[in-house]
């Protein structure tokens, strides 16, 4: 059982990370994310989850020994994306997708998997769009596994548990009211690509 409020610093739990995570995700029947800068880990393309690992790494001066088996370890546990006793609910900044984070040649088949990930039918999928009037400011992003909130700041990961991972669950349907689904939000992706190729 993870303990309230704990954090661990990335210069500890950078290659491990990514097995824990994948833990929380085959434990979980319902996992949530909420991104503000990043496509969520478990929606990333091989060359998009090495590009994220690349920066990660070097912003926390870390020796990876191994990237190819760091990048695999994150993309194992995608494939509880098609287990049908799980839930899956997303919700993307639109910024994630307006930012040039990664070269072009990287988001545009991350573009494409995020338009097939929409169709999953144990999927709800939402992107909160930069005009629209929000009713809450997202302050940051968060994932939630079942009653484990975990948070992820430059200096590391907090874990919550109980009351406190309640309140995220809280922050999570506040903020749907706020998103755009379906059609609206596949529109909104598909003008990110355009605006790759224009």
């Amino acid at each position: 059982m993870f303990e309230v409020s704990r954090v661990e610093p990335f210069s500890y739990r950078f290659e491990i990370t990514w097995k824990t995570n994948n833990d929380l995700v085959a434990d979980a029947s319902i996992i949530r994310h909420f991104e503000t800068a990043w496509i969520p880990g478990l929606l990333q393309t091989p060359a998009y989850a090495r590009a994220v690992f690349t920066e990660m790494a070097n912003m926390h001066v870390l020796d990876v020994r191994n990237e190819d088996s760091a990048v695999a370890a994150r993309l194992a546990r995608q494939p509880h994306l098609y287990d049908p006793s799980k839930r899956f609910e997303f919700i993307l900044c639109e910024p994630v997708l307006r930012w040039r984070t990664v070269p072009n040649d990287v988001l545009l088949p991350q573009f494409d998997r995020l338009l097939m990930i929409t169709e999953l039918p144990n999927v709800r999928f939402g992107i909160v769009p930069l005009d629209r009037h929000l009713g809450m400011t997202p302050q940051n992003a968060f994932q939630i596994y079942d009653n484990v909130a975990v948070i992820e700041t430059f200096a590391g990961e907090t874990y919550f548990e109980s009351a406190e991972s309640a309140a995220y669950l809280r922050i999570m349907e506040r903020l749907w009211l706020d998103v755009v689904t379906g059609a609206a939000a596949n529109e909104i992706i598909r003008n990110a690509m355009q605006r790759l190729r224009d």
